[in-house]
């Protein structure tokens, strides 16, 4: 029996081996290529790097500038208790002093945070006129121009998204100037009237108490955006300046001053479309 089961004892023992030899084979990794392990040592460094150069996972920091373009209108009042042409007082509304504006607002600021914005913004508005007896009689020629600047702060609602929804506050300084020039008929003593050139330039001016911005931001390159802007502000005219010289027929040239007048409270609003660079 033992000489018998010898041999066959010793293939058994051999399979084994053999077998035990052939697993652990299959638990080693092949050898990657010379591509591979450049691949995968670059993917690996890929993601060890920080992010840097103003890039984050929720948006972008860095300096900012922005345009647009929109329409304008107000409510209130340029001036109160002025003087009227037929005597006694009266007051001067926007509505009935202009028909619309054209603003071209632009900001200058910072991205400290994907989210936060600090900068300043600006604008100059040209404004079609009506015709009224106290700042624009028929007739006439009538130009006016406006222009704000002051701080402000915006909130990002999703600044690493596709379109990202703001919202801003600020303040500011409102000038509005304005120049009248025509002919008419000034009454130089009782009864007589002499034809006059009329040439008025007044400048009001006073605070932007506050300016909420809304707007949205959508992106179209990797530095560019462009998107809707809406803007509402309550400001008020508090000091008038100018000058009103009288060129009288016969009788030569005369400059005035301009009557007094009280403050004008009032609230301005524009709309339009805004372009937005944030550079890399």
């Amino acid at each position: 029996m033992t000489s018998m089961n010898a041999p066959f004892r010793w293939t058994l023992s051999l399979a084994a081996a053999l077998g035990i030899a052939t697993s652990a084979g299959a638990q080693e990794p092949e050898p990657q290529t010379e591509t591979e392990t450049e691949t995968s040592t670059t993917t690996m460094r890929s993601e060890e790097m920080p992010k840097s150069g103003g890039h984050h996972p929720e948006g972008r920091v860095g300096p900012q500038f922005a345009v647009s373009g929109n329409i304008g209108a107000g409510l209130g009042y340029v001036y109160t208790n002025g003087q009227a042409p037929g005597g006694g007082l009266e007051d001067l509304k926007i509505s009935q002093s202009a028909k619309v504006s054209f603003p071209i607002i632009a900001e200058l600021g910072f991205r400290v945070t994907p989210r936060f914005y600090l900068g300043v913004w600006g604008s100059w508005e040209p404004v079609l006129t009506k015709t009224n007896d106290l700042s624009c009689p028929e007739g006439f020629s009538c130009d006016t121009f406006q222009w704000r600047v002051g701080p402000e702060v915006r909130y990002h609602i999703r600044p690493g998204s596709g379109f990202d929804p703001w919202i801003g506050l600020g303040v500011g300084l409102e000038i509005l100037k304005s120049h009248v020039e025509g002919d008419t008929q000034v009454q130089v003593a009782p009864g007589v009237s002499l034809p006059t050139h009329v040439d008025t330039h007044v400048t009001d001016r006073g605070p932007t108490i506050a300016r909420l911005t809304l707007g949205g931001d959508v992106r179209v390159a990797r530095s560019l955006s462009v998107g809707p802007i809406i803007t509402a502000s309550v400001g008020q005219y508090t000091v008038r300046t100018g000058t009103q010289t009288l060129d009288i027929t016969g009788v030569g040239t005369r400059d005035q001053g301009l009557t007094p007048v009280d403050d004008g409270f009032h609230a301005l609003f524009t709309a339009g479309i805004r372009i937005a660079f944030l550079p890399l």
